[in-house]
């Protein structure tokens, strides 16, 4: 079993380590933990992730390979774009106060579809509509900015729904202002594999 399966490490100390494993993964240096049958059997009654991740849906952003994590390390939460709405807050919620993750990491990735599909007018239909609202509020911060815009709207999308959820009441906003977690946005870069914290 490993260590922080017996020590609560911090918000800090968690986010150390997930980049520690994202430089394994780019580097091609992978130790792949948590994979065997020990740490199978290990999580099969009972879970103590050490973050939170919400992320993307795209099948190119597998948050336990990107940060070289295994099985019961990570309580992952998907949805096209990473976008918040009541499931993706009650999941988080419950990673928050019943898993006690120290950390919630929203991650948005480069060449995002849902962003492209946004940023080019494309239309979308049914519960897709429920993407345009907070990808648009994104493009509307950064269309000025110099680069590629569907990568500058998916950082700032990060960002804007890492503050979000930092502020979200009554469970998220308490536990962040008590100081028990940290809710950061960070960006993942497809072509060279390379995560980076970004500042709100």
């Amino acid at each position: 079993m490993s260590e922080h399966k017996i020590l609560r490490l911090s918000a800090d100390d968690v986010l150390k380590s997930l980049l520690e494993g994202n430089k394994r993964f780019v580097e091609g240096n992978l130790l792949h933990p948590n994979h065997c049958e020990e740490s199978r059997q290990g999580v099969a009654d009972g879970q103590e992730p050490i973050a939170t991740v919400l992320t993307c849906a795209d099948s190119r952003v597998p948050p336990v390979d990107i940060f070289d994590q295994g099985l019961g390390d990570i309580f992952v939460v998907r949805v096209a774009g990473n976008i918040i709405g009541d499931h993706t807050l009650g999941s988080i919620e419950y990673a928050v106060s019943h898993l006690h993750t120290p950390l919630v990491i929203v991650l948005g990735h480069s060449s995002c579809g849902a962003v492209g599909a946004v940023a080019s007018g494309l239309p979308l239909g049914g519960h897709m509509a429920t993407f345009v609202p907070p990808i648009q509020a994104a493009i509307k911060k950064v269309k000025d900015h110099e680069g590629m815009l569907v990568n500058n709207v998916a950082r700032e999308l990060a960002k804007q729904m890492a503050v979000k959820i930092a502020e979200s009441e009554p469970i998220i906003a308490d536990h962040v202002n008590s100081g028990d977690i940290k809710v950061i946005p960070a960006y993942y870069d497809l072509h060279s594999g390379v995560v980076s914290v970004l500042q709100t």
